[in-house]
């Protein structure tokens, strides 16, 4: 982090692939479409390019991504003037991966902030303050609505 501050380009690109693979399934979440997702995400980690610099805190780094991910994705939403939530929607996944199939499929299931606050908290693994500056939400009420989303979860993995 301290080097891509500093300009290392190398640095900044290892810090990208770090980030891209949670930040595309988050983006995925928000608005449904796999293109608009790539496209926010690519958008957001330029917009990091040029204001890494004004970072004063490297451990706010993970929420900062989150919450420029999150800002992209909306107003790209609001350009294109359409919204699709997720719910009804197959989950994307690869042949080594279907042992998650089922899981995947709740999580996509969810309603949209408590699959946000899933993708944040258990994908990501940001903390619960993280996930509260992310959605700018308070974080009693990340709590609630992990709790919420993982009792949703439980029942539906159990039929």
């Amino acid at each position: 982090m301290l080097e891509a501050q500093s300009g290392d380009s190398k640095a900044f690109s290892e810090l990208c692939q770090h980030f891209y693979p949670s930040a595309i399934s988050f983006s995925i979440k928000l608005c449904g479409d796999i293109h608009l997702a790539e496209d926010a995400v690519q958008s957001a980690l330029l917009k990091l390019s040029k204001t890494i610099s004004k970072l004063r805190d490297p451990a706010a780094i993970n929420a900062w991504v989150f919450k420029l991910v999150r800002w992209q994705v909306l107003d790209m939403l609001k350009q294109q003037n359409r919204y699709r939530s997720m719910e009804g929607t197959e989950p994307l996944y690869s042949e080594d991966q279907l042992e998650q199939y089922d899981l995947a499929k709740a999580i996509a299931a969810l309603p949209d902030i408590e699959g946000q606050v899933i993708c944040l908290f258990y994908l990501a693994q940001l903390d619960l303050n993280e996930v509260a500056a992310v959605l700018e939400i308070p974080t009693g009420t990340v709590k609630s609505r992990l709790f919420r989303a993982r009792e949703r979860l439980k029942q539906a993995l159990q039929t």
